[in-house]
């Protein structure tokens, strides 16, 4: 049980929290723009497809923060054909539960966008949301509002579906006791360590063993395929110095988007209501409108109209604040609303407004923002805009080029590389796990070992590592895999037949060891006789320090001894040596001695582990009956 937990607090659901935090950019290349065809895309699920290019840019952006996780270096255990299955599923069950949402009516209202995208820091300006800042952000990632907020509104949706299952989520008080039980409960255990090592010093490995060993293994000691590659590459970047800007055109662009430099209006205001039922009879309606027309009338004759609020609204959320309804933009309130408040005068009184809760009188108390901001302030960031597309412009315009003389001159990248004035470079030797630099690109790795490279000996296509970083590759050398000398790896495997034997040594003198405490021979006896180690009593808990975590995941995983009995096993190491343990006692906690807060962190996290149990169950229920069709 525990176990579990650690285990499944994890998934699709954390992905779409991360989402939701970090707001991802979609980062859109320029891949149909040199490389030809149509839209292709890599999975399909209910009919809704995954694009290549939203696949490849998601699977850069983990490969990025596995490279900052470690320091800049992936260890080998990621490897890239699983790095990218798993983005791939990730997306996979992100779709189907956005699909499984829409398919139950879910929708998320433009207003619950709007909040959520005016929280994100990345968009504020001194603690407040900036309109300008918004737009600007999205622009230099090459997104539209619609775009972004489209993404936005599919994270939400899946987000919402998950709420459904996890906030139904319960724990019975058993269960936090069975908890608390097993947690911490306590056992008592003594071991023997019979240590491998002890036994190298009567080994003798003959040169037949190592042959033979050498035979038997020999996909161990085999030296990966190697590629090393000639490359030539182009950076928007490097044409940033080259792109000239005047600065008409920055004040002509300033004029054409003058709006998105004013700050968005927001306006204050107080307001009553004289709440009206859904469906209201046509007298109803009467009564509460002549109510609104009275206290309209109380207000006019000199009452004051927050002391009115607080005893005659029926707005529970603004009456204690004398009908305060504090700041809001357009968008915030309900259109009759909106379209009265926003044309009022501050202190202004309005008539009655109809709204689908019933009938306000609203005061406007102050008006705030839709300044516009003066040219001088933004002719920086206009400047380096206009300069980015530039420099995009003339990177397009060597990409088609750098196409051209690479196609034309399959055989060769001397030819592009003088009359586009580029160098070309040399990557170290790389296998299909990838290397550093470019050699880290799925793309450059696919075409390195593509037949067409490797045996046809021609450039590659233009190749997209980022949306203004693209290369030309082609073999300049090839290294088939191949068994390595048995000389270059001797020492390596008289290592392992040390390690091997010793092993097997020290397994069977513990298998002895156990045989001869289950018939009742005391362990010091044999401590004393061997000269093995032992290990004097110990009462651990499963987060006791001092052992390695195999030994405490290995006692806790024995059954329970007999009243005034043990029970016993076998347990090897990774290095080798063999571990005879004996389990004394096992006690389980008292729940009754949790206090009232310890109870609580126990249920907070047990229902965080139903609640994933369930989007889990769910997501493979609602996956099943979802067509997926997957392009390898």
């Amino acid at each position: 049980m525990l176990e579990f937990i650690r285990n499944r607090a994890k998934g699709w659901l954390a992905w779409v929290i991360i989402g939701l935090i970090t707001v991802p950019f979609a980062l859109w290349g320029i891949h149909n723009y040199i490389g030809g065809g149509g839209t292709t895309y890599v999975a399909k699920v209910a009919g809704q497809e995954i694009a290549q290019s939203h696949f490849d840019n998601t699977y850069q952006q983990q490969r990025q923060q596995l490279e900052q996780m470690f320091g800049g270096q992936i260890p080998d255990m990621f490897s890239e054909q699983m790095l990218r299955a798993q983005v791939l599923e990730q997306m996979i069950e992100q779709e189907v539960v956005i699909q499984a949402a829409l398919g139950l009516g879910m929708r998320i209202s433009d207003r619950q966008l709007a909040n959520v995208i005016r929280s994100v820091d990345a968009f504020h300006e001194d603690g407040v949301f900036s309109q300008e800042r918004y737009l600007n952000l999205l622009a230099r990632q090459g997104m539209t509002p619609t775009m972004f907020e489209q993404r936005v509104r599919r994270d939400l949706l899946a987000e919402q579906l998950e709420s459904g299952f996890s906030g139904t989520a319960f724990v019975t008080p058993q269960a936090i006791d069975a908890f608390i039980r097993l947690d911490r409960q306590q056992r008592s255990f003594e071991w023997l360590r019979v240590k491998a090592s002890d036994f190298i010093a009567q080994l003798r490995i003959t040169e037949a063993d190592i042959q033979a060993w050498y035979e038997s293994n020999a996909a161990r000691y085999q030296t990966p395929e190697q590629v090393k590659l000639d490359y030539l590459e182009i950076r928007a970047e490097q044409f940033v110095d080259m792109a000239e800007v005047e600065e008409d055109e920055l004040r002509m662009r300033y004029e054409a988007r003058i709006e998105q430099y004013r700050s968005p209006e927001e306006r204050r205001a107080s307001h009553i209501l004289v709440r009206l039922q859904e469906g209201a009879s046509d007298a109803a309606i009467r009564a509460s409108r002549e109510k609104a027309e009275a206290l309209l009338a109380r207000i006019r004759s000199g009452e004051d109209f927050a002391t009115l609020a607080s005893s005659e609204s029926d707005d529970p959320g603004s009456a204690a604040s004398g009908g305060d309804l504090g700041y809001f933009s357009r968008g915030m309130m309900v259109a009759s609303f909106e379209d009265v408040a926003f044309v009022m005068e501050p202190d202004q009184l309005s008539e009655l407004v109809r709204s689908p809760f019933g009938f306000h009188i609203i005061r406007l108390d102050d008006v705030r923002g839709g300044e516009l901001t003066p040219y001088e302030a933004v002719r920086d960031d206009l400047y380096r805009e206009v300069k980015q597309e530039r420099a995009e412009r003339l990177y397009y315009e060597m990409a088609e080029r750098l196409a051209n003389y690479t196609y034309e001159q399959q055989d060769s990248l001397s030819v592009a590389a003088e009359e586009l004035g580029l160098p070309i470079q040399t990557t170290d030797f790389i296998t299909r796990q990838g290397g550093a630099g470019i050699a880290a690109n799925p793309r450059v790795l696919s075409a390195a070992f593509s037949d067409e490279l490797l045996n046809r000996r021609i450039n590659s296509d233009p190749l997209e590592i980022t949306r203004e970083h693209t290369v030309v590759v082609r073999v300049k050398e090839h290294r088939a895999a191949a068994v390595r000398p048995l000389d270059e790896v001797r020492d390596s495997i008289v290592a392992a037949l040390h390690q091997q034997r010793s092993s097997e040594l020290a397994r069977e003198q513990a298998a002895s060891l156990l045989t001869g405490i289950e018939q009742g021979t005391p362990m010091a006896d044999f401590a004393a006789q061997t000269g093995v180690s032992i290990g004097s009593r110990q009462v651990i808990q499963r987060d006791s320090d001092g052992f390695e975590p195999d030994v405490i995941e290995a006692v806790f995983a024995m059954p329970h001894p007999a009243s005034g009995g043990y029970t016993s096993q076998l347990l090897g190491l990774g290095n080798g040596d063999q571990l005879v343990l004996v389990l004394h006692e096992v006690v389980d906690a008292d729940p009754a001695e949790a206090d009232a807060a310890q109870r609580e962190q126990v249920a907070q996290l047990l229902r965080r582990v139903n609640a994933i149990t369930s989007s889990e169950a769910m997501l493979a229920s609602i996956r099943e009956k979802t067509d997926i069709t997957i392009r390898r």
